[in-house]
């Protein structure tokens, strides 16, 4: 309901709506054929049709277009002889049903659609709507996905304009405190290279202290064999 801009909490989405048919339904209305002329000399116009639609199936509504007169001819006739050709309506790269275009009026035939043609085919009649409004549908980003996107790249740049400035400062202070410190008590406060020198001091010691091993056992061991060689003798 909110991609219609309805409040979902005030108004309550039925399928079939008894209210909204009978505030629809004018039992005195002229019929659509003597209508859609005078329409037609103002605004473009869409009609469609499913394929399989049993309620108000395709041919009646072709057998109107045909029998119709607008915008100075009758039906699809050009009035040279020619009318307008049935092209296949193409949709993704798939043939979706036939088009027919003539002064005003566009028709489109649904294959394999039934009287709920959006329900079948949702993404073909958002299509439909959008090529007929010269709307882009090259891909499946539609002006809410655009819109999202803009508004999570604008919060990215807010975050970033806050912490990098913040990131700095605290990186500077803790300089300057460090700086500070260091000059103020010399003797109880590392810095980084006297804590490398300690580390490097103790894994010299450490390295000093196995070879002093090494030598002892060495010398135990030469001892040992000078005390047997002499045993022996």
């Amino acid at each position: 309901m909110s991609s219609i801009n309805i409040n979902d909490k005030k108004v309550r989405w039925e399928e079939c709506s008894d209210s909204v048919q009978n505030t629809f339904t004018a039992y005195n209305s002229k019929p659509s054929i003597t209508v859609l002329p005078n329409l037609l000399q103002q605004i473009p116009i869409i009609l469609y049709s499913g394929q399989y639609d049993l309620r108000c199936n395709h041919r009646a509504t072709e057998a109107m277009i045909d029998g119709m007169t607008w915008n100075g001819g009758t039906g699809f006739d050009f009035g040279n002889g020619t009318s307008s050709p049935k092209d296949p309506w193409i949709v993704d790269g798939e043939s979706a049903g036939l088009i027919r275009s003539a002064r005003n009026l566009t028709y489109i035939l649904f294959y394999n659609a039934s009287h709920m043609v959006h329900y079948n085919y949702p993404r073909r009649s958002r299509f439909m709507l959008h090529q007929f409004t010269q709307l882009d549908l090259t891909s499946s980003t539609d002006t809410t996905t655009r819109k999202n996107t803009k508004e999570s790249t604008r919060s990215i740049r807010l975050i970033a304009f806050i912490v990098l400035p913040v990131t700095f400062v605290t990186i500077a202070l803790t300089g300057l405190i460090w700086f500070f410190v260091h000059k103020w008590y010399p003797t109880k406060l590392p810095t980084p290279f006297s804590i490398f020198r300690l580390l490097q001091s103790k894994t010299h010691n450490v390295e000093q202290q196995q070879w002093i091993r090494y030598s002892l056992l060495n010398d135990s061991s030469t001892n040992l064999e000078v005390v047997d060689s002499e045993t022996f003798v």
